[in-house]
């Protein structure tokens, strides 16, 4: 987890004081317990989205210089980049999301494949558990910094299975802090 921020403790000391502010108004009513468990609860929904909303805005970070090299032996896809902490607070745990789809369908061969032809994604869905279900997105996450300062960069490189009915491979890659 990144380290807490001014935002961080500003949105618990507000929580704080509203929760006590509730309970002093539940005490006034007739049915103290649901009106306190209702103010409660509304609080903590509130919190969590105002917490997730800080999160994002607060932690920055972003992804400059892909590259990609694909080793034919192995089956393998390499990513490389650099990563960089763009906000004003310090980082942890920074994770790639790399989905990578295979830009022409099908896996038989056949040069006549079109866009129609590629299995929907409700097809993946159903399908997914058929063993010659050739699937046409793949998606996958990779820690790629454990703490950065902000200001600072890393370079990261991710080696992931590339699977052999992929035509010809495009890539996604984008980052989120935990």
């Amino acid at each position: 987890m990144s380290p807490l921020t001014l935002w961080h403790y500003l949105l618990l000391i507000v929580l704080g004081l509203l929760l006590i502010v509730g309970f002093l108004i539940s005490m006034r009513t007739n049915s103290k317990f649901s009106v306190f468990t209702t103010i409660s609860l509304i609080l903590l929904l509130i919190g969590i989205f105002v917490w997730k909303s800080i999160n994002e805005n607060v932690y920055l970070v972003e992804i400059s210089n892909l590259d990609e090299e694909r080793y034919y032996q192995s089956e393998q896809i390499v990513i490389k980049g650099t990563v960089r902490n763009v906000g004003n607070f310090p980082v942890a745990n920074v994770v790639a999301i790399i989905r990578l789809a295979n830009s022409r369908g099908g896996g038989d061969g056949s040069n006549n494949e079109s866009l129609f032809t590629q299995p929907s994604v409700f097809a993946e869905i159903y399908e997914g558990d058929n063993p010659d279900f050739k699937k046409q997105n793949v998606v996958e996450e990779h820690l790629i910094a454990e703490y950065l300062s902000p200001g600072k960069s890393k370079t990261f490189t991710i080696m992931m299975d590339y699977p052999p009915h992929f035509k010809r491979a495009s890539f996604d890659v984008t980052a989120k802090v935990n």
